[in-house]
Protein backbone atom coordinates (compact mmCIF):
# COMPACT_ATOMS: atom_id res chain seq x y z
CA UNK A 1 0.00 0.00 0.00
CA UNK A 2 1.38 3.28 -0.82
CA UNK A 3 0.82 6.36 1.82
CA UNK A 4 -2.98 7.74 -0.27
CA UNK A 5 -4.29 3.96 -0.28
CA UNK A 6 -3.25 3.90 3.42
CA UNK A 7 -4.81 7.28 4.07
CA UNK A 8 -8.24 5.71 2.63
CA UNK A 9 -7.95 2.98 4.41
CA UNK A 10 -7.66 4.64 7.56
CA UNK A 11 -10.72 6.60 6.39
CA UNK A 12 -12.82 4.08 5.84
CA UNK A 13 -11.88 2.23 9.16
CA UNK A 14 -12.43 4.93 10.90
CA UNK A 15 -15.84 5.08 9.20
CA UNK A 16 -16.98 1.59 10.46
CA UNK A 17 -15.78 2.54 13.98
CA UNK A 18 -18.07 5.57 13.83
CA UNK A 19 -20.96 3.25 12.54
CA UNK A 20 -20.84 4.28 9.42
CA UNK A 21 -22.56 1.81 6.88
CA UNK A 22 -18.96 -0.50 4.69
CA UNK A 23 -19.54 -2.07 1.34
CA UNK A 24 -17.53 -4.34 -0.82
CA UNK A 25 -16.72 -4.74 -4.15
CA UNK A 26 -18.30 -7.87 -4.97
CA UNK A 27 -16.84 -10.53 -7.85
CA UNK A 28 -19.45 -9.39 -10.05
CA UNK A 29 -18.15 -5.18 -10.25
CA UNK A 30 -21.19 -4.49 -7.84
CA UNK A 31 -20.85 -2.80 -4.75
CA UNK A 32 -22.67 -5.00 -1.42
CA UNK A 33 -22.95 -4.41 1.80
CA UNK A 34 -19.88 -6.17 4.72
CA UNK A 35 -21.20 -5.76 7.97
CA UNK A 36 -18.17 -7.66 9.17
CA UNK A 37 -15.28 -6.67 7.49
CA UNK A 38 -12.15 -8.74 6.83
CA UNK A 39 -9.87 -5.75 6.28
CA UNK A 40 -8.16 -8.06 3.23
CA UNK A 41 -6.79 -4.67 1.62
CA UNK A 42 -4.93 -6.56 -0.94
CA UNK A 43 -7.74 -8.02 -2.67
CA UNK A 44 -10.76 -6.66 -1.55
CA UNK A 45 -11.74 -2.68 -2.12
CA UNK A 46 -14.41 -1.05 0.43
CA UNK A 47 -15.95 1.74 0.63
CA UNK A 48 -18.23 3.83 2.99
CA UNK A 49 -21.65 3.66 1.41
CA UNK A 50 -22.51 6.51 -0.65
CA UNK A 51 -25.37 8.80 0.81
CA UNK A 52 -27.87 9.55 -1.32
CA UNK A 53 -28.33 13.59 -1.92
CA UNK A 54 -31.00 16.03 -4.19
CA UNK A 55 -29.95 19.25 -5.48
CA UNK A 56 -31.79 21.57 -7.68
CA UNK A 57 -31.87 21.30 -11.23
CA UNK A 58 -29.46 23.40 -13.46
CA UNK A 59 -31.29 25.38 -16.90
CA UNK A 60 -29.72 22.02 -18.95
CA UNK A 61 -31.64 19.28 -16.67
CA UNK A 62 -35.28 20.66 -16.38
CA UNK A 63 -37.34 18.42 -17.97
CA UNK A 64 -39.02 20.14 -20.73
CA UNK A 65 -42.56 18.91 -21.20
CA UNK A 66 -42.57 17.11 -17.68
CA UNK A 67 -46.18 17.98 -15.32
CA UNK A 68 -45.45 19.43 -12.28
CA UNK A 69 -47.90 20.46 -9.10
CA UNK A 70 -47.09 22.12 -5.97
CA UNK A 71 -46.82 19.48 -3.29
CA UNK A 72 -49.57 21.81 -0.97
CA UNK A 73 -51.83 22.16 -3.26
CA UNK A 74 -51.75 18.51 -5.93
CA UNK A 75 -55.60 19.57 -7.88
CA UNK A 76 -53.15 22.30 -9.74
CA UNK A 77 -50.73 21.36 -12.85
CA UNK A 78 -49.25 22.42 -15.39
CA UNK A 79 -46.14 21.75 -17.89
CA UNK A 80 -42.99 22.64 -18.00
CA UNK A 81 -42.43 24.90 -20.99
CA UNK A 82 -39.58 26.89 -19.45
CA UNK A 83 -35.97 26.42 -17.25
CA UNK A 84 -36.55 29.28 -15.77
CA UNK A 85 -34.22 31.16 -13.89
CA UNK A 86 -32.29 29.85 -10.61
CA UNK A 87 -34.82 31.30 -8.38
CA UNK A 88 -37.48 29.62 -9.85
CA UNK A 89 -35.77 26.51 -10.01
CA UNK A 90 -34.87 26.62 -6.14
CA UNK A 91 -38.16 27.36 -5.91
CA UNK A 92 -39.55 24.44 -7.50
CA UNK A 93 -37.04 22.23 -5.76
CA UNK A 94 -38.70 23.42 -2.04
CA UNK A 95 -41.91 23.25 -2.89
CA UNK A 96 -43.03 21.38 -6.24
CA UNK A 97 -42.51 17.29 -7.58
CA UNK A 98 -42.43 16.48 -11.45
CA UNK A 99 -43.56 13.71 -13.60
CA UNK A 100 -42.59 12.36 -16.57
CA UNK A 101 -45.04 10.04 -17.01
CA UNK A 102 -48.39 12.22 -16.97
CA UNK A 103 -48.59 12.01 -13.46
CA UNK A 104 -48.71 8.33 -12.05
CA UNK A 105 -45.79 9.19 -10.25
CA UNK A 106 -44.26 12.13 -8.94
CA UNK A 107 -40.71 12.89 -7.50
CA UNK A 108 -38.97 15.85 -5.97
CA UNK A 109 -37.73 18.65 -8.68
CA UNK A 110 -34.12 18.25 -8.80
CA UNK A 111 -31.45 15.85 -9.54
CA UNK A 112 -30.11 12.93 -7.43
CA UNK A 113 -26.49 12.33 -6.62
CA UNK A 114 -24.51 10.08 -4.44
CA UNK A 115 -22.26 11.76 -2.23
CA UNK A 116 -18.80 10.52 -0.51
Amino acid sequence: MNIEETKEAIRVMQAFVHGKELQILGPVGKWEPVNCPRWAWGDTQYRIKPIATIRPWTANEVPLGAWMRKIQDVSRRWVVIDTGNELWRQAWFEDSEHSIDGGKTWLQCGVMEESK
